[in-house]
């Protein structure tokens, strides 16, 4: 920004010497909204008047005289840097400078909602874009039921993110007021249960019979298990210290997620063969494809899960089905919420009793892990096997843990 300061301007004659001209400094703003002091020349007024009076230089100087002082007045009152870009330029910006430093899960995410946001606002002044601007589109999400109102409310989100880093910058005046946002009725988490769990890991390949027991009996985050390695199984448990989303390997969601969970016997004699496994084909994530990168969630959901699930005719469901198994199984069994909350490696609940003074001992960890390991293994050697077998799925019960 320019320095200003108080100025009298000056008046001199023409390189003709017929007319009187001013000049003195304003200050205006460039196209990128930056002050700039300019230089302006006006026009007095002629030498030899109409009367044929001739124009002294003070009487120059008192025509000069509104122009320099408005300039003077506005000297206690300093224009604001007034950047100006377009949101499909700034939103280049943000995906470059801020959204890199999200989790790879929510990378993707917010991705798909600044395609959105680019395709509506475009080449339009990011300044210019306003409160009505964002309703409407938000009225044209939810037309028609097209959007759930989860994925409209997650929009904001990233619009609110977006106009504070603006904000920041100085390419706004102000962050966007929140809109009218479509009512979301809290739908009923889909989980899945013991009995759901042990068909779905008899019923499964030998080869994935590991993975799906223990999603169940962690209730690991998906990219929490497809971070595992071969290293992550010590002789004190399960050790979370990664997470693996779209290939990148992070940090896990929370600091609270980095933890060592207690398993049953069950599943470290599962974990041992099955890394013994991968070890002779050199690979060195516990889950992985036939290159040996990290296991691609979202491929063998579509291809391996969900088509398992239907052949079972269990309600299609996600990772996140095994996780709240875990939680509400754990909880029947009467074991201690603090234990809960540490082997799901939730963030803390707000509670001061809970998360400062509640502390969890080792072998309540592992008494968990005792007791989920021994269920499961109990519901899947009961089994109805026959049932499986008519639908044309692979062996029995208890070939399942022998196999696996």
């Amino acid at each position: 920004m320019a320095r200003r300061r108080f100025q009298r301007g000056s008046v001199y004659l023409s390189k003709a010497r017929t007319v009187w001209l001013g000049m003195y400094s304003e200050y205006v703003l460039d196209p990128n909204g930056v002050e700039q002091r300019r230089r302006r020349q006006v026009i007095l007024g002629p030498v030899r008047k109409a009367s044929g009076e001739e124009m002294r230089k003070k009487e120059a100087q008192r025509l000069l005289q509104p122009y320099v002082d408005r300039v003077n007045s506005s000297i206690s009152n300093l224009t604001r840097e007034c950047k100006s870009l377009t949101f499909e330029a700034f939103a280049v910006i943000w995906e470059r400078d801020y959204l890199c430093q999200k989790k790879p899960s929510t990378q993707a995410t917010m991705r798909g909602h600044l395609k959105r946001l680019k395709k509506f606002f475009g080449q339009v002044d990011i300044r210019q874009i306003g409160a009505a601007d964002l309703q409407r589109l938000i009225a044209d999400m939810q037309k028609g039921g097209k959007h759930a109102p989860k994925t409209i409310k997650n929009l904001w989100v990233t619009v609110r993110l977006i106009w504070s880093a603006a904000l920041d910058q100085g390419y706004v005046d102000r962050v966007l007021p929140k809109p009218g946002l479509p009512k979301a009725f809290k739908r009923k988490p889909r989980y899945f249960h013991l009995n759901d769990v042990a068909r779905i890991i008899v019923a499964s390949e030998a080869e994935n019979r590991c993975f799906y027991w223990l999603a169940a009996e962690t209730g690991l985050r998906a990219g929490e298990l497809a971070g595992l390695t071969i290293g992550s199984v010590t002789h004190h448990g399960l050790v979370v210290d990664q997470s693996v989303w779209n290939g990148v390997a992070d940090t896990p969601k929370t600091q609270s997620a980095l933890r060592t969970l207690a398993i049953s016997p069950q599943l470290a004699i599962m974990l041992l063969v099955h890394g013994k496994r991968q070890l002779d084909r050199g690979h060195k994530y516990l889950f992985s494809n036939s290159k040996g990168s990290p296991l691609d969630m979202n491929t063998f959901r579509t291809r391996k899960m969900l088509p398992l699930l239907r052949s079972l005719d269990i309600k299609q469901a996600g990772y996140h089905a095994f996780r709240h198994f875990n939680a509400s199984f754990l909880n029947a069994l009467r074991v201690p919420l603090k234990t809960i909350q540490e082997r799901l490696g939730h963030a803390f609940a707000g509670s001061l009793t809970l998360d400062v003074y509640t502390h969890s001992e080792w072998k309540e960890n592992y008494e968990a892990a005792r007791l989920l390991g021994e269920s499961i293994e109990k519901a899947v050697n009961s089994v109805n096997v026959s049932a499986i077998q008519q639908k044309g799925l692979p062996v029995g019960a208890p070939e399942a843990l022998e196999a696996a």
